[in-house]
């Protein structure tokens, strides 16, 4: 396979520097640059890492990979013996080259030359239970220590890794941008669907009129699409209509999700509880209502109008049983007439070249929570969601719906405009000193009581007064049983010796938080 001129660019950036970020647009062939650097190291002896966010949701990626390389998968999905055969074959130099998740990273490879970073913005390469590390920065210091490069890709960097590389410490660090596909395939033209107008025309679908004349006409010529909600389940809340009430999880404090099995469920801690029929368990009355929309209420809807077709789901919901990720893509490979529609996951890094429409149905999801990285969530999702569509010879399409049709995120993705929305973004960070212009420290004091979290919240407050931020009760205030209390620290260096372990409250302190919930 020829490489493109920009492609050779990028491959002669990793010979040069030993830290790279590849800013490419989807499409733009990232993987294959990724490959023949790979291939580069192995020749010379040495090993390579490869992450990708989530092993089973990208194993075109793992695919290409094992065609060319001796690979070692090394993934939570592996049982203890299949990981420890793997490690022995890395220990043995049986293979040269370990694909999986985050925790990879730590293969034990005596001569190590390389570490891949697929999809480096994905949210999954920060743990956040103990112990707590982000494997972009524990990659960047590993290759310190042993001498390898390190190379980023994605078509939409987080914004600290994009002012990282536009701002380099030193001459280590290299940045290319990749704007146009391999073969010139063109970019999918991406129109913005205002669900205000659908409302007003009397369309209470959670498909507008366009996207359902957009699928009609996709389905009919034999072609597939992909529909992204980032929402599970058939209905967000439930409420009474005469007194207000919310179904809440008594455990943690957000509404209930219902789902087409009758049951509401708590989509933090698990518990579920069976609805009852329309009457309120607070006032008695018969006017329990389902608001909102998840993805099990689009395939309703999908099934309603597009029954001739093969509708697949793709959530949390769908996906609990070892291998179904793998089997839904593969039935949507073989399909002729095909609908997936799912969350986030079917967003990340797939490559059907027979997708020519992609319809976003609800862009607002993420921008309407209460987190300053929103906006770049939002682009973030748009942009690699849009970037399924047209990848092969036939051309593709994207419809976005949105309430927001003017918002700079939705507007910068419609564009496939990156290198506009970071810098319309950075400017919007620097103002309210956000990060990358500072760090922050986010600290959780959780308790069966409230008033002793509270209580030790406003008690570290004052200790670091005036860099703390509150205290304030979390977004999600009650989880699990424990209330919550937070306080937000700028530029702040703390001393862990500081918060001492107490069997009544629990502290959890979280350097470069990604949650702020």
């Amino acid at each position: 396979m020829q490489l493109t001129p920009e492609q050779e660019k990028a491959l002669d950036l990793i010979r040069q520097k030993q830290f790279v970020l590849i800013h490419g647009v989807t499409g733009s062939g990232k993987t294959e640059i990724y490959l023949r650097a790979a291939q580069e190291v192995c020749a010379a002896g040495r090993q390579v890492i490869v992450l990708v966010p989530e092993i089973s949701l990208t194993p075109q990626t793992v695919q290409r990979f094992a065609e060319r390389f001796k690979i070692a998968a090394l993934h939570s999905a592996l049982t203890p013996k299949e990981r420890r055969i793997n490690r022995q074959k890395i220990l043995r130099g049986e293979v040269q080259l370990a694909v999986g998740a985050r925790s990879a990273l730590f293969a034990p490879f005596p001569n190590l030359g390389l570490i891949i970073i697929d999809e480096e913005q994905d949210s999954s390469y920060k743990q956040d239970n103990n112990p707590r590390y982000h494997a972009v920065a524990a990659a960047l210091q590993r290759a310190q220590f042993c001498g390898a490069r390190v190379v980023l890709g994605t078509a939409t960097p987080a914004l600290e890794t994009y002012h990282l590389f536009q701002n380099p410490p030193d001459d280590k660090y290299g940045y290319i941008y990749l704007p146009r596909r391999v073969e010139n395939r063109p970019l999918p033209p991406v129109e913005i669907v205002d669900m205000r107008a659908e409302l007003q025309n009397g369309n209470f679908s959670v498909l507008s009129a366009r996207l359902q004349r957009e699928l009609r006409a996709c389905l009919d010529s034999g072609g597939k699409a992909m529909l992204l909600m980032n929402r599970r389940g058939f209905a967000t809340f439930v409420s009474c209509r005469a007194c207000g009430y919310t179904l809440e999880c008594p455990r943690c404090s957000v509404a209930l999700v219902y789902h087409s099995d009758g049951q509401a469920k708590c989509h933090y801690c698990g518990r579920a509880e069976k609805i009852p029929e329309q009457i309120c368990p607070q006032c008695g009355r018969p006017y329990l209502k389902y608001f909102g929309a998840g993805t099990q209420k689009a395939e309703a809807e999908l099934r309603k109008y597009f029954g001739d077709a093969r509708i697949l789901r793709m959530d949390s919901d769908t996906t609990t049983q070892r291998g179904a990720h793998e089997k839904i893509l593969q039935e949507f490979l073989a399909a002729d007439r095909a609908v997936l529609l799912g969350t986030q996951m079917i967003a990340k890094g797939h490559d059907f070249s027979a997708v020519t429409l992609v319809g976003i149905i609800a862009a607002d999801a993420l921008l309407n929570l209460p987190d300053f990285r929103s906006a770049e969530q939002t682009f973030q999702l748009l942009t690699q969601a849009a970037g399924r569509a047209g990848r092969g010879s036939q051309a593709g399409r994207v419809i976005v719906q949105t309430y927001q049709p003017e918002h700079y995120a939705v507007q910068a993705a419609s564009r496939h405009d990156a290198p506009g929305f970071y810098a319309q973004e950075l400017v919007v960070r620097r103002e309210l000193n956000y990060p990358p212009f500072s760090r922050l420290t986010a600290i959780v004091f959780a308790a069966a009581d409230e008033a002793q979290a509270r209580k030790m919240a406003e008690h570290y407050a004052r200790k670091y007064a005036p860099q703390a931020l509150g205290p304030a009760p979390c977004i999600i205030r009650k989880l699990k049983g424990y209330y919550r209390w937070q306080i937000l620290l700028k530029d702040t260096e703390i001393n862990y010796a500081d918060f001492p372990a107490e069997a009544s409250v629990k502290i959890e302190i979280d350097v470069d938080p990604l949650n702020m919930y």
